[in-house]
């Protein structure tokens, strides 16, 4: 068995060197010597079945950028403060008319305060707006309006 082994490798052996010698004993014309590298030069590579598998690398790495982009960037809650939404909300919540919500803007420019919502806050500097002589302030108008607020601190005890 194993003389076969070897007699069978022994006959490879000689039939791959005696291959190798035909091909290193056979030399090329100088034509085609030429003709090949013209036709090496000649010959255009056909890339239409790479097309298929470029685009969809680039779609990975495009999808790649956007989940980056999706993780570090957060969405950021909106600003919840905001003025002009919050008087709004308190106006209806304390049944204030505009006409009130004017006066209160009016009594606020008074005492340099910036919201309005601050005197409805603070009672104390309510009383200091009140009592301040403006003439652009209508009393009737801010009277009935501190008669609403007790009312509703009332309800609410």
């Amino acid at each position: 068995m194993r003389k076969t082994r070897y007699t069978a490798a022994a006959i490879a052996g000689c039939i791959v060197m005696f291959g190798l010698a035909a091909i290193a004993g056979a030399t090329p014309t100088q034509e085609e010597v030429f003709q090949s590298i013209n036709d090496n030069v000649r010959s255009t590579d056909d890339f239409t079945k790479a097309v298929p598998y470029m685009l969809v690398g680039a779609g990975v790495f495009i999808l790649c950028l956007l989940f980056n982009y999706h993780r570090k960037h957060r969405k950021v809650p909106r600003k919840a403060y905001n003025p002009s939404r919050l008087s709004r909300e308190l106006c209806r919540r304390i049944n204030l008319r505009s006409v009130e919500l004017k006066q209160l803007k009016i009594l606020a420019e008074d005492q340099e305060v910036e919201y309005p919502l601050t005197l409805i806050l603070c009672p104390s500097l309510l009383g200091k707006a009140i009592r301040s002589p403006n003439v652009k302030v209508d009393r009737a108008v801010v009277k009935q309006m501190v008669q609403k607020l007790r009312q509703g601190l009332v309800d609410k005890i």
